[in-house]
This record gives C-alpha cells, sequence and structure tokens, in this order.
C-alpha cells in the first residue's frame, strides 16, 4: 500500500513530462480543484478566484463616448441566430453591453461573466442590474426594480448588496431605467411564445423563462458577474482579464465584442490583447455589424458573425488585416440569413504584423 501511494504521489506530481516539486504539485493541484469549482455555476466562486477577478485594474475613461451617447441598452435586436451554436457552451464569457450580455449567458450556461465596457456608466449600470437580479426571486419582481418610480426600491437593494457603490450606481440607474424598461418590454414581445411574426419565438431568455433568469440570478449570488470598465485596444483590463483567468485554471469560452470593432483599426494593441487571452477549444468570438452589403439579420439591423478563439488569433497573429470590415470579407454564409462564420485559415502576410508588447 505505501508503494501505490507512492506511485501515486510521483504520477500527479508529473506535469507535461517534467517532475515538480511537491510544493508545485500540491499547488497544481488546489488550482485544478479550484478551477473544477469555478466551472460549476451552481457552487460560490472560490474566494481565490474572486480576487483575482475583482483586482484586474480599469483602463482609464476614454476621452469621447461614441456618438457622445451611452448605450443603456443593446440596438441589436437579433441575437436568436447565435443561440443553437452557443446553447449550454459553458465556461466563461466576456461581453461588451448590457441586457444582451444576459441573455447570452443564459442560452450559454455561462459560469463566469464580465461584463466589460470603456463607459464606467454601463459599467455601473451593471451593478444595478446584479442588485436587482439578487433581490428579486422572479421576472415580475424583477422588471419591478426598473420602473422609474421605484427608485427607492432600487436604493435599498442597492444599499443591500452594493453599499459602496449606491452613489455610482444609482446615476446610471436614473439616466437608463426607462430605457432598460423599453429595451425589456420589446424583448419579452419578440421572444414570447406567442409571437406569430418574430423568428425567435419560443426561445427562452432571462425574461421570458423562470429557468433562464434564475440562471442569471444565481451567478450573481454566487458572485460569478464581476463588471469591467474595460478598453478592449487597452493596457490594463484585457491583460488582466488574461492573467486572471489563466491564474485560475480557466480559458474564455465566448468573446463578446458586439460591434465595437467598427470603430477601431486592429491595431498592435488589440491583436496582443486578443493573442494573449487563453481561449477555450470550444470558444467562439461573436460580433456584429451593421453593414447590410454583408447581409442583414432583420431588416434595419446587423450582420451577426461568429469565429473560434484559435482562427481570430490565427488571422491577428500571422496577418496585416486592417480591420474586421476586411476580414469578413472572407466569411462563410450560412443557412441563416444575417449570420456567417470566419473558418479561414489565412495564408501568412510576407511581412509580420506589428503586435505591441506587454505593458
Amino acid at each position: 500500500m505505501k508503494r501505490l501511494t507512492w506511485i501515486l504521489t510521483v504520477s500527479l506530481a508529473v506535469v507535461g513530462g517534467a517532475m515538480l516539486e511537491p510544493a508545485q504539485a500540491q499547488e497544481s493541484a488546489q488550482v485544478q480543484d479550484s478551477a473544477a469549482v469555478a466551472n460549476d455555476p451552481s457552487q460560490m466562486l472560490p474566494s481565490e478566484i474572486e480576487a483575482r477577478f475583482k483586482a484586474i485594474r480599469f483602463d482609464p475613461d476614454p476621452e469621447q463616448l461614441v456618438r457622445d451617447a451611452h448605450y443603456w441598452v443593446s440596438n441589436e435586436n437579433a441575437h436568436y441566430v447565435w443561440y443553437n451554436e452557443i446553447k449550454d457552451r459553458g465556461g466563461v464569457l466576456s461581453g461588451v453591453g448590457t441586457d444582451q450580455v444576459y441573455l447570452l449567458a443564459g442560452w450559454a450556461n455561462s459560469s463566469i461573466v464580465l461584463p466589460m465596457d470603456f463607459d464606467r456608466q454601463i459599467r455601473n449600470l451593471h451593478i444595478a442590474y446584479g442588485a436587482a437580479f439578487m433581490a428579486a426571486s422572479n421576472i415580475d419582481e424583477f422588471r419591478s426594480y426598473w420602473k422609474r418610480d421605484n427608485a427607492d426600491k432600487m436604493k435599498a437593494a442597492l444599499e443591500k448588496y452594493f453599499p459602496s457603490e449606491v452613489d455610482a450606481a444609482m446615476k446610471a440607474w436614473k439616466s437608463g431605467c426607462r430605457e432598460v424598461n423599453g429595451r425589456f418590454t420589446r424583448v419579452i414581445k419578440k421572444y414570447s411564445k406567442n409571437s406569430k411574426t418574430s423568428a425567435a419565438a419560443g426561445i427562452p431568455t432571462f425574461l421570458t423563462d423562470e429557468t433562464q433568469y434564475n440562471r442569471i440570478r444565481q451567478l450573481w449570488l454566487n458572485h460569478r458577474v464581476i463588471p469591467i470598465c474595460g478598453d478592449l485596444t487597452g493596457n490594463k483590463s484585457m491583460i488582466d482579464i488574461a492573467k486572471a483567468l489563466r491564474d485560475s485554471g480557466l480559458k474564455l469560452t465566448i468573446l463578446y465584442p458586439s460591434n465595437a470593432e467598427h470603430y477601431f483599426e486592429y491595431g498592435p494593441e488589440y491583436r496582443r490583447n486578443i493573442i494573449n487571452l487563453p481561449f477555450a477549444d470550444n470558444s467562439l468570438v461573436l460580433r456584429t455589424r451593421q453593414m447590410r452589403s454583408l447581409g442583414l439579420a432583420e431588416e434595419g439591423d446587423y450582420h451577426y458573425n461568429m469565429q473560434s478563439g484559435e482562427n481570430f488569433i490565427i488571422w491577428l497573429k500571422t496577418t496585416q488585416i486592417p480591420n474586421q470590415h476586411k476580414m469578413l470579407r472572407r466569411r462563410a454564409k450560412t443557412k441563416t440569413d444575417g449570420l456567417s462564420v470566419m473558418e479561414r485559415v489565412p495564408d501568412p502576410s510576407k511581412k509580420p504584423p506589428e503586435i505591441a508588447p506587454m505593458p
């Protein structure tokens, strides 16, 4: 028995063909155990992993917002084209925007959600979302927190769950609650089982299905939603997200930049930030582009694209492709209107692209 115990101990201490010291082997085992818990959304996020995500640095506020406006709600209306592609993928999701992040996380059954936006007010609105989710046991009650007349109710929830962020979150809530409530009404109408005109009819969402709602609520209750004020092209948040994932033995399953790539070139910093991310084998990058020539999912809406994290890294690491639009010209169409997939493996550029060093 002693010999068997020794053999098992030695076997566990060998990683990638190299012998680890006992302390290293123990640390590696602890990371693996912690990661297993982290990937189970029904459990509380391990405190050491939560601490890593909460230590993520925020990028500086931008000098100017896009169109000088706060995007309190999504203006994309056909996320349902991704439903069958992301259903129950699990893992970590990081996404730009507000309500649509919860739509995607509910479908994917994500284990950790990192909402990220360079607009600090959007990050603060997510704190209000968190207070409402944790305080409300069902959809109807959750919706009541977004009625303008219920400011006292929202403030009480924030004081209970986020006492240090009440003022900032209330400011965002007061500015955005009417738009949020209106957006909820539109989403419910589109995804309702009784809808006779929508391709989304009957697809469950956190606003139409109590199971989906409880899925998102549980993520908040288990400390698994960490809103971040970050810039996809910045030098802090994206780098820290990658490090927190690696240190925790986790990988990114879904990256949703929304239509943010429309507003910048594939420059050295963005290339570095994406290449540095530890993508899961089943990862997807979900993006949108409001360009009719690509094919729109709905009239006046967006084109929706998906790409594996591995494929995106190849494009950014080996080619001079300058921006999203140029890359999407190589997309492959699908049978779904307005949905394409990037799966082509590119030929490397003669001159390698510039990739920013780590700051």
